[in-house]
């Protein structure tokens, strides 16, 4: 699965490619990623409006102490933490932040693992931006709550 996933990306990143020169339609990359990863495309479009505003050069810089842990990176605020695993399928931290579409695509991959990893809910989206790990329930729930006030909007219920 993983490799299949893997490989999706890596086409992913060569078509995106050929489009990155003209500025991308955002609504279509939204669509054709919640396609590819078996997502809502509303859901996508809803994390991205809460993580960036829509702002394809979104840089959010994590920070401890005064000192930058990572940065989150472009429309869908791709944490630098996936750098490792992105970049043997081409797919960089100029590639995030110049190539919104890829960038759609990379977050409805990780929120896809999210569900993979955790099933059909809003503990799944609320670990898109606090992740399963050292963060609290509650952190995942009110980041999912900001979500899914966007998402009811885009849905129209």
């Amino acid at each position: 699965m993983q490799k299949l996933v893997a490989g999706a990306l890596l086409l992913s990143t060569a078509l995106m490619t050929h489009a990155a020169k003209a500025p991308p339609d955002i609504a279509r990359c939204f669509h054709d990623a919640g396609a590819r990863f078996s997502v809502d495309w509303r859901l996508l479009h809803a994390i991205a409006e809460v993580e960036s505003g829509l702002n394809p050069g979104a840089i959010g810089y994590n920070k401890k102490g005064g000192r930058i842990l990572s940065e989150d990176l472009g429309m869908m605020q791709i944490n630098t933490s996936w750098l490792p695993v992105l970049r043997p399928m081409g797919i960089t931290r100029d590639v995030l932040l110049s190539n919104a579409c890829q960038n759609i695509h990379v977050g409805a991959w990780i929120l896809a693992k999210n569900i993979a990893q955790n099933g059909v809910n809003w503990t799944s989206v609320g670990a898109y931006n606090a992740g399963f790990k050292n963060a609290n329930e509650a952190f995942r729930m009110r980041y999912a709550r900001k979500v899914y006030a966007r998402y009811i909007e885009l849905t129209g219920n």
